[in-house]
């Protein structure tokens, strides 16, 4: 809600749209090559979510990077009207074979919590070099011990997930699918947690670049040192704010208007770049998605 009544506001205040207007398509002569790296970006971005997807089922289920690419795609679809995307991992695994589905979608949110402590881990240390240049105030010990500790646990945590389920009695489970997911769990390697933290962290620098190259486009002057300060920024605030994919644009455009208002005060640009990547990388795949369900259910 916050989000959509700062984009609103900043959106409604500006009076300038033809400018904007013309900015746009003068941008588009000048600096195509930014934008047509961002689109080239967007398919490597569903190319290491394939993988990353293929990587978290391989000791269910062995698909092809085919398949992979589908059920990504199709999750996309399956995220549309569910809070931070929960309904994406369950649409995934309804491509596996019918036994294979719910350890599949627990292994999918395993991955996504990889990204998720990767965008954590980043973006409070970025968070923490944003304050210390802009706001030097509100830097002090206790946000650093308290950016630590945080970091430190979601590490271990993560980690820890073998351990956590051997420790569960799988003796009083009734469940055949349970017990099934759970002995998966339980032998679930370092080495395969490391390989998706590594994939989730392709991708995260993925999503950053696209942000600037996306700024860029749009003529908004960024250094490397305010982009590797503020984007993480806005991704860990879009991270941790409860959303829905169709809102995602909106509460993005509002923390990059507000992370980027000491760099740029063209607010309606910075919502302009983010809602267009926005479509680039859920939008687009969405229909795609779409398509495929369509397809799927003609062949049924």
């Amino acid at each position: 809600i916050i989000a959509y009544i700062v984009v609103i506001y900043k959106l409604v205040d500006y009076d300038n749209y033809g400018d904007l207007w013309l900015h746009f398509t003068k941008n588009l002569s000048s600096h195509w090559f930014y934008l047509l790296i961002c689109i080239a970006l967007m398919s490597v971005n569903i190319l290491m979510e394939a993988i990353k997807w293929r990587a978290a089922v391989v000791n269910i289920e062995n698909i092809s990077l085919r398949q992979a690419i589908t059920a990504t795609l199709k999750g996309q679809v399956g995220a549309i009207a569910t809070p931070n995307k929960l309904g994406d991992f369950p649409t995934r695994a309804s491509s596996l074979q019918p036994g294979n589905r719910t350890i599949g979608t627990i292994m999918g949110f395993v991955a996504a919590w990889t990204l998720s402590i990767v965008i954590i881990l980043i973006g409070m240390l970025g968070a923490m070099l944003y304050i210390a240049e802009y706001h030097t105030d509100a830097v002090n010990s206790q946000y650093l011990k308290l950016t630590a500790a945080i970091c430190i646990a979601a590490t271990i945590l993560i980690f820890s997930i073998p351990h956590i389920a051997k420790r569960i009695n799988s003796d009083r489970i009734n469940s055949p699918k349970i017990k099934n997911s759970l002995h998966i769990l339980q032998h679930l390697e370092a080495r395969q947690l490391i390989s998706l933290s590594a994939l989730s962290l392709v991708r995260y620098l993925i999503f950053c670049a696209q942000l600037m190259f996306m700024l860029m486009f749009f003529g908004i002057n960024i250094s490397i040192y305010q982009a590797v300060i503020s984007i993480p920024t806005i991704y860990l605030l879009s991270t941790i704010t409860p959303t829905i994919v169709v809102s995602e644009a909106a509460t993005r455009s509002g923390y990059a208007i507000l992370i980027l208002s000491p760099i740029s005060q063209a607010a309606p640009t910075i919502a302009l770049a983010t809602s267009l990547l926005w479509a680039l990388n859920c939008g687009f795949p969405i229909i795609i998605g779409s398509f495929l369900f369509h397809q799927t259910q003609k062949h049924c």
